[in-house]
Order: structure tokens, then C-alpha cells, then sequence
């Protein structure tokens, strides 16, 4: 069996639930909080059972602390944020151990790491830092079940004619070739063709797309797109140590920041999640890219141990 410490724990992404704790115990223990933001975090609580249980397990690990649930001074800020930590590494406990998710997959990599496998049939798989998959071969099929991340395959021709396949959310992709990227974030699924083309089936689509060298398309449980036009080397730069971004949202470039950096990034002001980034990011300094976005973007970084906080600047509305 597999143990998480709390290194790894924080690595995760948040639930809905979990952010909405984060936000209150980050303005609760800020110094700044009135009786009437504690009278409010009470009636969170009373929400649901759910929403209960999270406050009577915050309560016990700020007891064992020795800590009480009260108006915090600044030096009681950091045992605040760890305290955080192991509710959350708590609350989350049986959702990172499901097997649907991949935790005890055949190849997992840590954040910040990149691994390079030959495969028993010579192919080549290269896995993006925090990247969850499977490998099922058998006489009659080479299967990769990506759980998380990215990965990049290079097909070897199989003397035994066994096709080659990456199941990933709601799809599934058979090569017809001999490269191309997969990359999963919860449900959603991109797929980048580098070389010929790859056959995509969906379980709402059951046409099957293929999409040739120079293409991407993207699914989910509900949707599927059109194969549009793309630059694999663009697509591809995480295998050189670098993400290139071309008017994405700041959600999704912080959560591909993400692999690359130890502990939790949280954006408090949800609206900020839509603005749109352009540039080359190098991972091998992810806090100096960060502070980078600050200084182009109307948002601040806020770094504290294990979590960075990512909020409207001062001053901006």
C-alpha cells in the first residue's frame, strides 16, 4: 500500500468544497476578520453534514495543534495554513485512493519530474511531470490508460498487428501513425498529432475523428471539437522544459505551472481564472515565473508555505 505524507497531499487539486474551506480559513485567520465573518463561517458550517464534518475535523487538528478556534495572531498565520494542509489531506483521503483515478497507477511521476520509458513492444513513452497512467499490454492490444497529465508516444510498428490505443476520460484514441502528445485535466482530454494521424472515438460520439500530423482536438464527457490546426512544437515544449501559451486562460496556465511546482496554487478571485496569457514559461523556476505573471498581469502572488495565493492586485476592481 501506498502512504501520502503531506508533501504530497498538497500536490493535489482542490474540490469545490476544499476551496470554499480555503477561503474562509484563509480570511478568518488573516487578522482582519469581524463577528460578523465568524457569524457567517458558522452558518457555513450548518449547511450540510458534509460542511459540518469538514469544521468538526478543522476544530480537532487545531486542537492537536494547540490551537483554538479563535482570532488568530500574525505568528499563528503558518499553523493555521498547516493545519489546512492536514484537513485537507484528510477530507480528500478516499477520493485520491479511488482507483478511477489512477493513484496506484503503473507509472507515476512526481511533480517536477519528466520520465522517458522504452516499451515492450519498442515504443517509446515520455510522461509529463504529475502524470498518472497504466500500460495493458496483451496478445491482442497496447492499451495506455492516461488517469492525469500528459504523455508523449512514439509507436513502434508490432510484428503481432496489435493496434495501439490511449483511453483518457470519455475517449478513446487509436494511432494510426507514430507520435503524437495526450494531455487529461479532470475531465477534458486534448489530443496533439505530430506524425500521420490518430483515430478518436468518444462515448457521445460514435463516429470516430481522425485527426492528422498538425492537428488537435479536445473532448469531454459532453463535447467534442473539430480537428484545428496547431504548432506541435508549441504544443510539445513541456518535453524541452518549457510551456508556451498563446491566449489561454490564466486557469489553465497556472494549472500546467502546477506540475512543476511543490504545493498548492489557489486563485481567490475566480474571475481572474478567464484572463488570457500569452508567453513562454520555463519550468525550472516556477516561483520566478509566478512572480513574472504579477508583474504583466492585474494580480498579486502571495507565497506562503506549501500554498500560493493568487488574487486581484491592489487597486483593481
Amino acid at each position: 500500500m501506498k502512504h501520502h505524507t503531506v508533501d504530497s497531499f498538497v500536490d493535489m487539486p482542490l474540490t469545490e468544497l476544499s476551496e470554499q474551506a480555503l477561503q474562509w480559513l484563509v480570511d478568518l485567520h488573516s487578522g482582519t476578520a469581524t463577528d460578523a465573518d465568524w457569524n457567517e463561517y458558522a452558518l457555513w458550517c450548518e449547511t450540510s453534514p458534509d460542511h459540518q464534518r469538514a469544521a468538526d475535523m478543522a476544530e480537532h487538528v487545531w486542537q492537536r495543534l494547540g490551537s483554538a478556534l479563535e482570532r488568530p495572531s500574525a505568528r499563528s498565520l503558518r499553523h493555521s495554513v498547516l493545519g489546512l494542509l492536514l484537513i485537507l489531506s484528510m477530507t480528500a483521503g478516499l477520493y485520491w485512493q479511488n482507483e478511477k483515478h489512477g493513484w496506484m497507477a503503473d507509472q507515476v511521476t512526481a511533480v517536477g519530474e519528466r520520465r522517458t520509458l522504452i516499451l515492450d513492444d519498442g515504443s517509446q513513452l515520455a510522461l509529463a511531470p504529475n502524470t498518472r497512467v497504466d500500460i495493458k499490454f496483451n496478445a491482442k492490444r497496447r492499451v495506455l490508460r492516461l488517469y492525469a497529465g500528459e504523455l508523449f508516444v512514439q509507436v513502434a510498428q508490432d510484428a503481432m498487428l496489435r493496434p495501439f490505443e490511449v483511453e483518457a476520460g470519455a475517449g478513446r484514441m487509436r494511432a494510426l501513425g507514430t507520435e503524437f502528445d495526450v494531455r487529461r485535466y479532470d475531465d477534458t482530454v486534448s489530443l496533439v498529432v505530430v506524425e500521420h494521424s490518430v483515430r478518436v472515438i468518444t462515448q457521445n460520439n460514435l463516429q470516430a475523428i481522425n485527426v492528422e500530423a498538425g492537428q488537435s482536438i479536445e473532448y469531454d464527457s459532453l463535447r467534442i471539437s473539430s480537428p484545428q490546426s496547431v504548432d506541435v512544437s508549441d504544443s510539445t515544449a513541456w518535453r524541452r522544459d518549457q510551456l508556451v501559451f498563446n491566449q489561454q486562460p490564466l486557469s489553465e496556465v497556472l494549472e500546467q505551472i502546477g506540475r512543476y511546482h511543490r504545493g498548492l496554487i489557489w486563485v481567490r478571485d475566480r474571475d481572474l481564472k478567464a484572463l488570457l496569457v500569452t508567453g513562454v514559461v520555463a519550468t525550472g523556476d516556477t516561483d520566478a515565473q509566478l512572480q513574472l505573471l504579477q508583474d504583466t498581469l492585474p494580480l498579486r502572488v502571495r507565497q506562503l508555505p506549501w500554498l500560493t495565493v493568487v488574487e486581484r492586485s491592489r487597486g483593481e476592481k
